[in-house]
């Protein structure tokens, strides 16, 4: 296998499906933890995915938060690796990429970083998701971006420390041209608040006095650090108003 995907997620029913069908487009499977959810995530999952994904049924919520993602994360790089896959894409349920993944035959780099941005619900663009192809749901954008490494080597990554979105890493990196849209903020009010509550009760005060204040607060007319909004295309044709966070 040349490249598998792994990701960890709970109670993602809403977009579990375009989850597994979007990122099946870039890797050859998936591997899937699942945190103990109490909806039909994993039945969702099975079925999007078929043979093509492979599904780890978490047995133990426990509340360390910051420590289990990183573990969830390793175990499901541990069980690509151990499947024979090269390379691992690493996302999360609610991300979708705008280009494509292109895995060198050889060179100097081990790893590739994309630019992620978040998306916001404002008065513009209300509309709730329900269903359909989460890529193409209208959102204003904020100019803020984080370059995450998230196609790697297995032979170069481990995933050890707390709250590790990305791995400890002993390649070369570089940025690739792959953008992500990240749905996280802008699913629905309901999603908003529950993503509010989650990271207040659950992390650490560096977190949880940040998305605590932001409780009640889903509608945007600025970008969570005081920034203009702009459309996916208007944004992605004006580099200059990038700012990384």
């Amino acid at each position: 296998m040349k490249l598998a995907g792994i990701t960890r997620v709970r109670n993602e029913s809403l977009i579990i499906d375009d989850t597994i069908k979007h990122f099946l487009q870039h890797c050859e499977h998936i591997f899937l933890y699942d945190d103990c959810s109490t909806d039909d995530t994993v039945q969702r999952a099975e079925r999007a995915g078929g043979d093509r994904i492979t599904v780890v049924r978490g047995d133990e919520w426990r509340i360390n938060r910051v420590a289990e993602e990183t573990r969830h994360r390793g175990m499901m790089l541990d069980m690509a690796r151990n499947s024979g896959a090269q390379w691992v894409l690493c996302f999360d349920a609610d991300e979708r990429l705008d280009g494509t993944v292109v895995l060198p035959e050889s060179g100097l780099f081990s790893g590739y970083r994309f630019r992620l941005f978040d998306g916001y619900l404002t008065e513009k663009y209300p509309v709730e998701y329900a269903a359909g192809e989460l890529q193409y749901l209208p959102r204003m954008w904020g100019p803020e971006y984080r370059d995450i490494l998230m196609l790697f080597r297995t032979d170069c990554a481990t995933y050890v420390g707390l709250d590790r979105r990305v791995p400890v890493f002993t390649g070369y990196s570089t940025n690739a041209p792959v953008r992500v849209k990240h749905f996280g903020k802008c699913l629905s009010v309901e999603h908003w608040n529950e993503t509010c509550r989650y990271y207040s009760t659950y992390f650490p005060r560096r977190y949880s006095d940040k998305w605590n204040a932001r409780i009640g607060k889903a509608m945007h007319t600025q970008s969570d650090f005081g920034r203009e909004l702009f459309s996916w295309d208007d944004l992605m044709a004006n580099e200059n108003a990038w700012v990384k966070i």
